[in-house]
C-alpha cells in the first residue's frame, strides 16, 4: 500500500521567522499582498550589494552563501530528499496504466524529489519526446522562470530539448525572491493574473508555493503555462472541470475509450486556498508556517530553515500545534489511511468501467457513447485531483473526500449506463 506519510509539500523559501506567526493558532493580522511578507514574520534586510546574475538575470544560490550562509546551508539540506528509493506510482497503482493510456504519465510516475533535484526529474523522465516544448520546464528552474518573462510566450513555445540543455539551476532563491532575499515574490507571472483582485487575500508565503504547486495547463494556441480559473472562489475540481468543458479542452484522447481526458497536475494551492478553503488557510496560515521550521544558528541568530520538511519532523512547530490539535501526527495518519484506501478502492473501480467502456465502445450509439465518455473524463480527474495533490488528503481533508465522493458519484451512473455491478 502506499506510505502514510506526510510528504515534504514544497514550501516557499522566503527568509521569514515563524516563531512569532505560530504563537497562537491563528496569527495575528491579515495576510498580506504578494509582495511582503504576511503578518506574524519578520523580514531579514536587503543585502548591502547584490551578486553578479548570469545570463539569464538569475543571481544563482550559490552566490548567496556568503551572505546569508544559514539560508543557504539549510537550502543544500534538501538534497538529502532524492530520487532515490522513492515510490513508482504504476507499481503502487497498478490501474494507472489503464488510466493514463495514451498519454505519457502511463510509461514513467515517480513520487517526487526535493527542489535540488527539479532539473534532474525533468531531463530524465521518460514522459517527454521529440515534440515536447519548452512549457514543461516552467517550474523547473529559475532560469526559465526569468526567460519567460523577459521572453514572454515565444519562450514557451522553444524545444525543450534545446532549452533544457541551457538550464543549469534547479529551483532556488530567484523563484521566491528575484534577486532580492529581502522580499517574497511571486516571480510566475501566469499565477498571479490567475489570482487577480484576490492576490491580496492570500499570504504571500503561500502564493510562492502555489505559483508551482496548482493545476495548470498550455494554451492550445500559445503554448502558455495558464491557470483554469480566476480568482480563489473558482479554484475547486468542480469548476475548473467546468472550465475546461466550456473551452473543449483535452490534454489526451484515451486510447481505449475515445474519451477527452484530462491530467490533474498538483493542486496544493486550489485544495488550502480554493473554494471554501481549508480551516489552516482560514486562519492566515502560510504554507511556509508548517514546512519551514524556525531554526537557530550557532551564534544564536534565528532564522528560518530553508530545508523544506515534514512539520511533523519538527518539535518547535509541533508544540505550536498542540493548542488545536492533541495528537496531529496520528489525525494526520488517520486522514491518510482513509484517503489512501478510498483512492485504491476507486482506481480498481475506474479500471474496470475503463474496459467495459472500451468492449462496448463500436456498439454504444453515438449519444451514450458520448454521456459514457464524459462520465470517465469526469470521474478521473476527480479521482486524480485527490491522488496527485502531495498531502494525501492531510491538508484538506474534508475537500479529498468530497471529490472522491463526486468520483463515486460520476462512476455509479457510468455503471448502470453500462449495464454494470456496482
Amino acid at each position: 500500500m502506499r506510505k502514510s506519510k506526510l510528504k515534504s509539500v514544497a514550501a516557499a523559501l522566503g527568509t521569514i521567522a515563524l516563531v512569532a506567526g505560530l504563537a497562537a493558532c491563528a496569527p495575528g493580522g491579515s495576510p498580506a499582498p504578494a509582495a511582503s511578507s504576511s503578518s506574524g514574520t519578520t523580514a531579514i534586510e536587503a543585502p548591502a550589494e547584490t551578486p553578479e546574475a548570469d545570463q539569464f538575470g538569475v543571481v544563482l544560490a550559490e552566490s548567496w552563501k556568503d551572505i546569508y550562509p544559514n539560508q543557504y546551508e539549510t537550502y543544500l539540506a534538501n538534497k538529502s530528499n532524492s530520487p532515490q528509493g522513492k515510490m513508482d506510482y504504476l507499481t503502487e497503482y497498478p490501474e494507472l496504466v489503464t488510466m493514463y493510456a495514451g498519454y505519457g504519465f502511463a510509461k514513467g510516475y515517480d513520487e517526487a524529489a526535493s527542489h535540488a533535484y527539479t532539473l534532474q526529474s525533468v531531463a530524465e523522465t521518460p514522459r517527454v519526446n521529440e515534440n515536447t516544448l519548452a512549457n514543461c520546464i516552467t517550474c523547473k528552474t529559475p532560469q526559465y522562470t526569468a526567460m519567460v518573462n523577459s521572453e514572454g510566450d515565444s519562450a514557451y513555445q522553444k524545444p525543450f530539448a534545446e532549452v533544457l540543455m541551457e538550464m543549469t539551476e534547479p529551483i532556488s532563491c530567484y523563484n521566491c525572491h528575484e534577486n532580492d532575499p529581502s522580499k517574497v515574490v511571486v516571480t510566475q507571472k501566469h499565477f498571479i493574473n490567475a489570482l487577480g483582485a484576490d492576490a491580496d487575500k492570500v499570504p504571500v508565503e503561500a502564493e510562492t508555493c502555489g505559483q508551482c504547486h496548482n493545476e495548470y495547463y498550455f494554451a492550445p494556441e500559445t503554448k502558455a503555462t495558464s491557470n483554469p480559473y480566476d480568482g480563489l472562489e473558482a479554484m475547486t475540481a468542480e469548476n475548473i472541470l467546468a472550465y475546461y468543458d466550456a473551452m473543449d479542452f483535452k490534454d489526451w484522447e484515451h486510447t481505449e475509450t475515445g474519451a477527452p481526458m484530462l491530467k490533474a497536475q498538483h493542486p496544493e494551492f486550489e485544495t488550502i486556498y480554493g473554494g471554501a478553503q481549508s480551516s489552516m488557510a482560514k486562519q492566515g496560515y502560510s504554507c511556509a508556517d508548517c514546512h519551514m521550521a524556525p531554526a537557530q544558528a550557532e551564534d544564536g541568530t534565528e532564522f528560518s530553515s530553508h530545508n523544506l520538511i515534514n512539520p511533523t519532523e519538527s518539535p518547535e512547530i509541533m508544540e505550536k500545534c498542540q493548542g488545536c490539535h492533541a495528537d496531529l501526527p496520528g489525525q494526520i495518519v488517520e486522514w491518510q489511511k482513509v484517503t489512501t484506501d478510498r483512492e485504491h478502492e476507486l482506481a480498481a473501480k475506474i479500471d474496470a468501467y475503463i474496459k467495459e467502456l472500451a468492449k462496448q465502445r463500436e456498439t454504444l450509439d453515438a449519444d451514450k457513447l458520448a454521456e459514457a465518455q464524459q462520465i470517465h473524463r469526469h470521474a478521473q480527474f476527480y479521482w486524480d485531483f485527490v491522488m496527485v495533490e502531495n498531502s494525501e488528503g492531510a491538508h484538506n481533508h474534508t475537500l479529498a473526500q468530497d471529490n472522491l465522493d463526486k468520483c463515486e458519484d460520476e462512476l455509479k451512473a457510468g455503471y448502470a449506463l453500462l449495464g454494470m455491478t456496482w
